[in-house]
């Protein structure tokens, strides 16, 4: 077998290609710099928008299980406890209206107790005198009560109470202080906005008064629901 000679050159060596270092251009960095930084905010804009939603389906979830709260006290038939006496058959409910709070510039509801009066029952709507305020909630500044509603979206009004007086489930739907009572409303729709203006997300309550509560979808005029 012939041996192979080795490549030679001048000084008898075999030869090696030149390595060439490779490495970012300053064109070349400024634009990679430029993209990451695009994707970078595209990134955290979408990210506060993600998250400002989250916040707003919480405040909604909570607004509805606020009612829910208030139907299984009026199942349970929770004592009421005035001075030393501990009274039953009282019912319980929310109270929604549109007024907002200018001293904080929020909108609120409240939790209530329909207080029953020897044998006289309770009256189906929440009263100031005598208070029968368990709790209020303030709503963050931003956020809306936009509407309220009752049977369709032809019917708006001012207020609204939704009770639950022991043993049935049912909500007892009263409106405008009053003046439209239960035995005429079938449902009451409550309509929440977030925060901003042409962006604004709208979300909607809806109570039966069989004892559903759900949260439902709206446009984006606070004027129709879509479970």
């Amino acid at each position: 077998m012939n041996p192979v000679p080795a490549p030679s050159t001048a000084r008898g060596r075999a030869s090696l290609p030149f390595a060439k270092s490779l490495g970012f251009t300053l064109v070349e960095m400024m634009v990679s710099l430029s993209i990451f930084a695009i994707i970078t905010g595209i990134v955290l804009i979408r990210n506060n928008d993600f998250n400002s939603g989250i916040l707003f389906s919480n405040l909604v979830y909570e607004i509805a299980l606020s009612i829910r709260e208030m139907q299984t006290y009026g199942i349970s038939v929770k004592a009421y406890q005035q001075n030393t006496t501990q009274s039953f058959g009282n019912g319980y409910g929310v109270y929604f209206d549109k007024v907002l709070d200018t001293t904080t510039n929020a909108y609120s509801f409240t939790q209530f107790i329909d207080v029953k009066s020897g044998t006289t029952p309770p009256d189906e709507k929440y009263a100031i005198p005598p208070d029968e305020k368990i709790l209020k909630f303030k709503l963050k500044p931003g956020n809306t009560i936009f509407g309220l509603y009752v049977n369709d979206f032809s019917n708006p009004v001012n207020d609204l109470s939704i009770t639950y007086v022991r043993p049935e489930p049912n909500a007892i739907i009263t409106a405008n202080n009053g003046v439209k009572t239960s035995d005429s409303i079938t449902k009451a729709f409550i309509i929440i906005k977030s925060p901003g203006t042409t962006d604004a997300v709208y979300k909607c309550i809806v109570v039966t008064s069989v004892g559903q509560i759900s949260v439902q979808n709206s446009n984006n005029t606070g004027t129709s629901c879509t479970p």
